[in-house]
């Protein structure tokens, strides 16, 4: 089997999964998807650690869904797709398995099925682009979605607006993913400026990323360790998260954490493709 290509930090798989897992019901209506049991979420590892499912759930007593999220799809997104299937059928032997594919921002995948040869995959891909914003504002756990979704630069910010707000009347504990999904997800379709305008619009989601984050590893970490020095350390930790281990991430760190703007940093590093662009968009 071909290595999987390595990909930056897998920001987005991080972001969309425990939204997924915390109203998994919304995102089986959204692919309607029919679950007979209580979703069970299953380990999507497989031998060759270079292989890893975005999320891997068992919907039913011997059926599976398989969901995969990209930005912008590879042009081995279907090969992939098809390795996936025969890894997850010779680990769940006698299952079922439904197989999506979320595309996030541009581009299309192209489909490797060849009915002359009597071969169909049966990949679904889902375009957020295409979808109807209501339809994912009407469900808490799909809003921040909502900003990847139909319509012009000046209505996905009003649709961001609108989740943001959303997202504010919702108990605590949902608060701080649901703000972090949106506000990493915001800049594959707006500029920073624009976000940035919304945000200062909406301090709640500021105060609950810094919620979420100080509730996940690294967090923890750091109110063992004390405030000494925080900044830098939460800001590597989560450039290690967007770009893996790349030299001259601790510097970087070091100089987002002397701009004294924590929530621009963080906006920066989830705007950007590679650490140089970091900078640039502060």
């Amino acid at each position: 089997m071909a290595e999987r290509p390595k990909r930056p930090g897998p920001i987005y798989d991080r972001v969309i999964r425990p939204v997924v897992e915390g109203d998994f019901e919304a995102f089986a209506t959204l692919l309607d998807i029919p679950v007979h049991q209580p979703a069970v979420f299953l380990p999507g590892s497989f031998e060759d650690q270079s292989w890893q499912t975005d999320l891997l759930v068992r919907t039913g007593p011997e059926q599976l869904l398989h969901m995969e999220y990209m930005r912008t799809p590879e042009a081995d997104m279907a090969a992939r797709m098809t390795s996936y299937r025969g890894q997850i059928m010779l680990k769940h032997p006698g299952m079922r398995l439904t197989q999506v594919a979320i595309v996030l921002g541009n581009g299309r995948l192209k489909s490797r099925d060849d009915p002359d040869a009597g071969f169909r995959l049966g990949l679904r891909t889902i375009y957020l682009r295409e979808l109807d914003p209501a339809l994912l504002l009407s469900r808490p756990g799909l809003a921040p979605l909502a900003v990847l979704s139909r319509g012009t630069q000046e209505e996905r910010g009003h649709h961001l607006a609108a989740t943001l707000d959303l997202i504010g009347r919702q108990p605590a504990h949902r608060r701080s993913v649901l703000a972090w999904a949106a506000m990493t997800l915001a800049p594959i379709t707006l500029d920073r400026s624009t976000i940035e305008r919304i945000r200062k619009e909406n301090t709640m989601t500021v105060n609950d990323v810094a919620d979420f984050y100080s509730e996940i590893d690294f967090g923890i970490e750091l109110q063992q360790r004390g405030r000494q020095e925080g900044t830098a350390k939460v800001l590597l930790a989560l450039l290690h998260s967007r770009f893996g281990d790349q030299a001259g991430l601790p510097e970087l760190a070091d100089r987002l954490a002397r701009t004294g703007d924590d929530a621009a940093a963080v906006m920066a590093i989830n705007a950007a493709t590679k650490p140089e662009d970091v900078v640039l968009a502060l």
